[in-house]
């Protein structure tokens, strides 16, 4: 089990008593997301219970604690996704040399504290310790606050690509690149 912590912060694997704090944060996201009139998330309860349980048997799912409190949440995957192949630009790794980072969320009254950017560092880290040579993350074009949070955090946009799979197959979603070296974390 991988996991970062410091004075502020842990991330560890998704715990089954996470469930309840780990859906309410993407319930939040999701209704965020709603407000601000991005469509993302918004079709059925994605990401919801299932996820959260496939996650969390493939150990993929993570949490973010703080003060003692699931705080924010995302899943990663270490395989190549299908729908990055679609990408109208060009990725600066090849298949099967990146984590991808899903489902990202961090508490509504938390929001503002730099867990998003402990996510996006840790995931750099996570992807390195796999032997991976960057991560990658989609977002909708009208999700300005993620966009906002890879790009102040050093992801540079790399094309359009359609999603190929899942609830949301066949919408647009922006990419995003980080290399995972050492001196990019």
């Amino acid at each position: 089990m991988l996991s970062e912590s410091n004075d502020n912060y842990c991330i560890r694997e998704f715990h089954p008593s996470d469930k309840d704090a780990v859906l309410a944060i993407w319930r939040q996201g999701r209704s965020f997301l709603s407000e601000n009139g991005v469509n993302q998330w918004q079709k059925g309860d994605y990401p919801g219970e299932e996820e959260f349980l496939i996650d969390s048997a493939r150990e993929r799912g993570r949490a973010v604690v703080k003060d003692g409190e699931v705080v924010g949440a995302f899943a990663f995957t270490l395989t190549p996704e299908l729908s990055y192949s679609s990408l109208s630009g060009s990725w600066d790794t090849e298949e099967g040399e990146y984590l991808t980072l899903h489902r990202t969320a961090v508490r509504e009254d938390r929001r503002g504290e730099g867990i998003m950017g402990a996510i996006l560092s840790f995931a750099l880290v996570l992807a390195r310790d796999n032997g991976k040579r960057s991560v990658r993350v989609d977002t909708h074009q009208d999700n300005a606050s993620m966009r906002k949070a890879l790009e102040k955090n050093g992801f540079l946009y790399k094309g359009e690509l359609t999603l190929l799979e899942g609830s949301e197959k066949g919408d647009m979603r922006l990419g995003y690149e980080k290399m995972a070296d050492i001196y990019n974390i």
